[in-house]
């Protein structure tokens, strides 16, 4: 493995390492949502807020990258921060 290959596998592991926790979820969901954490309940249907395709796929596109393996369908199949958490980190 080259060095550049090391670097790059290296930089993946700590995007990954970075992890998701249930307080990022929610704080990402927030701010796609332009609210704060505290005003959205991990159990309200993030539809009602204004959850739409483009801020669901942004959300699919920031876990993947933090190592999450999660697809729109799933996310959009039950729109709560409480479901996301079990999906995600259970």
């Amino acid at each position: 493995m080259s060095e550049t290959q090391k670097d790059e596998a290296a930089a993946v592991a700590g995007t990954a390492d970075a992890g998701l926790t249930a307080a990022r979820l929610h704080a990402d969901a927030a701010r796609v949502l332009g609210e704060r954490p505290e005003d959205i309940d991990t159990e309200e249907n993030l539809l009602d807020r204004g959850m739409d395709s483009i801020r669901l796929m942004s959300l699919v596109e920031t876990w993947r990258k933090a190592g999450a393996e999660t697809d729109f369908i799933t996310l959009a199949e039950e729109p709560t921060v409480a479901a996301w958490t079990r999906l995600l980190l259970d």
